[in-house]
């Protein structure tokens, strides 16, 4: 999926409320597959969905930098 396609997913799971913050820098985010388990860590996301795992970016890890990024949701 291209770069710009990935943004606009993320901006749509950000808008509907698909991240779920939990403990210790870890999220669930309900994308239109599954359910995905996402960490931040040392300020990178990990994704355990399959698209992660080949590009090493996907929707869900950009839609959980951007919910982090916004002021409300920092810890």
């Amino acid at each position: 999926m291209p770069l710009y396609k990935m943004l606009d997913k993320a901006d749509r799971l950000l808008k509907a409320g698909r991240i779920e913050r939990l403990d210790g820098g870890h999220f669930n985010v309900i994308g239109d597959h599954g359910t995905y388990s996402l960490v931040m860590k040392d300020g990178r996301v990990y994704c355990n969905c399959p698209g992660f795992q080949e590009k090493g970016v996907c929707s869900h890890s950009l839609a959980v930098m951007k919910f982090t990024q916004s002021p409300r949701n920092r810890y």
